[in-house]
């Protein structure tokens, strides 16, 4: 039964000083309106619009962190170049340098000891040119999506129901996820692929026939792997299987390129922490909490919701 007009009255009277939620519950009864209804006008009118505030300013940071401006003032300008060591716990066949600006590969200097005679091999970046990184090109372009979506829900915008709001946290759920995923998730290559790259044209001297390169960028890290060749004799009584794609390949995959069959003889694998990338991961991983509890929110309300807007 709806409450007569009395006992709104009483029941406003009880709920003064309860603070903000009481005086939304007050503002109800006195209006006729259910708690609830009460509530969930607040949630769409107000706190949608304090959690988009919100989105936005750690995407925007994490959008920094992708540029890495060298101007000191948060606005954007040419990238700085970091320089990174490469290491491996488990080889110490593989030392370099790579150097990193935004999301391209300015210069590389790597030194090879190779295992059979402990020949020592110098390969480096040729001056004129650059290695773009696509994955951080990709994930930024995917925060770049998701700061615009949020921005076209300026203050002055009025939701008017909840399944408004989730599609549009679902819209930047999707790219945050694709942004998160193209730093965790390498792409699989095959051997003739990584074969095949321009990053083999890129060093001076040129990379021995028998060896091939490979950069990825992998959650937090920036990794390089070397494989090494050996190609296989028309006699050979190997059972010649060419290996699919994958992040890293193992010693024993079989490839054909050109006219020869080879294999990989030997992996080197070396890698270093790049440190704003995983602010960057961390941003991603808050941003998206943030969108899933506002849904979470909405949707207790969804009764409201689903048969008339606010």
């Amino acid at each position: 039964m709806a409450a007569t007009a009395a006992e709104r009255a009483v029941l406003v009277r009880r709920a003064g000083g309860a603070g903000r939620g009481g005086g939304r519950r007050a503002r109800a009864l006195t209006a006729g309106l259910s708690w609830q209804e009460e509530e969930f006008r607040w949630l769409l009118h107000d706190e949608v619009h304090a959690v988009l505030r919100q989105l936005q300013d750690i995407l925007k940071e994490a959008s920094l962190r992708f540029t890495l401006s060298c101007s000191g003032t948060g606005t954007e300008a040419p990238a700085k170049q970091e320089n990174f060591i490469l290491g491996s716990c488990s080889t110490d066949q593989v030392k370099g340098v790579l150097t990193l600006q935004g999301d391209a590969l300015s210069q590389a200097d790597v030194n090879l000891k190779m295992p059979r005679n402990n020949q020592l091999l110098h390969f480096a970046f040729r001056e004129d040119k650059q290695w773009k990184l696509q994955q951080i090109q990709d994930a930024r372009n995917h925060v770049s999506q998701a700061i615009y979506l949020l921005a076209n829900r300026d203050e002055s915008y009025q939701f008017r129901t909840g399944a408004e709001v989730l599609k549009l946290m679902d819209a930047v759920m999707l790219q945050l996820t694709r942004a998160r995923n193209r730093l965790t998730t390498p792409a699989t290559l095959t051997l003739p692929e990584i074969a095949a790259s321009g990053l083999t044209r890129m060093f001076a001297p040129a990379l021995p026939s028998d060896l091939l390169v490979n950069v990825y960028i992998n959650l937090n890290k920036l990794c390089l792997t070397v494989y090494q060749l050996h190609a296989l004799q028309p006699n050979s009584t190997k059972n010649f299987r060419p290996a699919g794609g994958a992040v890293l390949h193992s010693p024993g995959a079989m490839f054909e390129w050109g006219s020869q069959r080879l294999e990989v003889s030997h992996v080197h694998k070396v890698e270093c922490v790049i440190p704003w990338l995983n602010d960057a991961l961390v941003f991603f991983t808050v941003s998206l909490q943030l969108c899933q509890q506002l849904k979470d929110k909405i949707s207790v309300f969804s009764s409201y919701w689903s048969y008339r807007p606010f």
